[in-house]
Parts: structure tokens; sequence; C-alpha cells
């Protein structure tokens, strides 16, 4: 049922397992994903209902990858309630091990495509959505297949989420990213310098470490999406 659900967008990742899975990568994705994962919901939902606890605030990060970011952003956030959703399977067996090891009750899993999440969570309910080093897909002929299309801005925008942080080591992917904020009239910073200055509240990723270690910029981006 959730390939089927996915055909409805273009894939914005790549391939979903590097390798054959191992036992216990394996048993992570059953029975691990049975206390920390969910599934696409048929309607509408507000998202605080997948956790025990009544966050008053729920962050959502697309494509979290081996969850570094995530985990670290839960361990130090322990009254926000977090909604990771990443496809690549091997990323996932390990970030599930890690929310156990670290007895994280404020994480929540999908294996699968974010925007199936996204879009069945009711408006007004998410106070940040993280895109961290996306596949930039820098053949033209595939920009179509990036997450950060005008289209999918302007979803998050309609959904009333109201932040959205933006990281990426390909300039020409951030400056359409923008190009895509001002179609939409979202004010954001114009200088693309500007947001190649890391900002103290940014935690890393090793996306981030393996550019940085290359002596490539990276580049930084927080806008409000909605006014309070």
């Amino acid at each position: 049922m959730q390939d089927v659900q996915e055909m409805k967008y273009l894939p914005s990742f790549g391939r979903k397992r590097a390798r054959g899975l191992s036992e216990t990568q394996k048993n992570n994705l059953v029975h691990l994903y049975e206390t920390y994962g969910i599934e696409i919901p048929e309607k509408k939902i507000d998202p605080r209902t997948l956790f025990n606890i009544p966050f008053e605030k729920i962050f959502v990060e697309v494509g979290f990858g081996h969850g570094e970011h995530l985990i670290q952003n839960a361990m130090q956030n322990p009254k926000v309630g977090f909604i990771g959703c990443e496809p690549f399977e091997n990323g996932v067996a390990a970030t599930l091990k890690e929310i156990q090891d670290n007895n994280l009750q404020n994480v929540r899993i999908h294996k699968g495509d974010a925007r199936l999440v996204l879009e069945k969570l009711q408006k007004n309910t998410i106070d940040r959505v993280y895109v961290l080093f996306p596949d930039p897909w820098h053949k033209k002929r595939h920009h179509k297949r990036r997450i950060l299309s005008a289209e999918f801005i302007d979803n998050l925008r309609k959904n009333q989420v109201k932040e959205l942080v933006v990281a990426t080591d390909c300039k020409e992917y951030m400056e359409s990213v923008l190009e895509n904020m001002a179609q939409l009239k979202i004010p954001a910073l114009d200088n693309i310098e500007t947001l190649s200055q890391k900002p103290d509240w940014f935690l890393s990723t090793r996306y981030e470490q393996k550019a940085l270690a290359k002596d490539d910029k990276c580049y930084y981006l927080k806008v409000e999406l909605t006014v309070s």
C-alpha cells in the first residue's frame, strides 16, 4: 500500500537500501518500528496524538539520513515532539536503535516519503520542518525531483507550518530555494553569501562534515512561513 502511495510523487531521494540488511537491522525495522514507527494515517490527524506525552511543539525532519541531527535535536529538546521521515532503510534501522538506546520518548519515525506524512497532519500543528542536505539532483532534467520545490514550500505554508530550516552544500540549489521563496512572496535573505555563515543554532550532520572536509561551502536558511 505504501509503495502505491509513494507513486503520487516523483522520488526526491535515491536508493532505499545501501546493501543487504543484517539480521539486527531487519529486527530493528520490525520490532523497534512497532514501538517508534508511524504509518500514513487514513485521515488528517493532530501529530501530538502520535506521542504518549502532550508536547507543545512538533518538529518534522524530512530525510534524516542516519539520524545524527534528529537524535541530537531530540536529546537537547526533550519538551519537543519530533517526527523523522526517511526512505533509506539502513538509516532508519540505525536511528531506531539510537532512539531505543537513549530511551527517547519524543521521537517517531516514518520509513518513507515525508510528503505523504505532512499532507496528513492537521493545519497549524507543525512548528518547524527541517530539510537538511537533500539530494541536489544536479542535472537540470532532474531538478523536478528536488524536494524543495515551490509547490512543496507552498504546501507547507498552506498547512500553516510556522518555520522551515534548510541546509545544503549546493549553492545553486539554495539559490533555487530563494527564487521559490521570492515567487511565493515569502520574505527570505537574498544574499547567498550571508547564508554561508554557519549559525550557532545549527547542529552538525554527517553530510555537512563531509562537505566541510572537502572545503565546500554549506548554506543555511531559517525562514518563517507563517506569522503568528
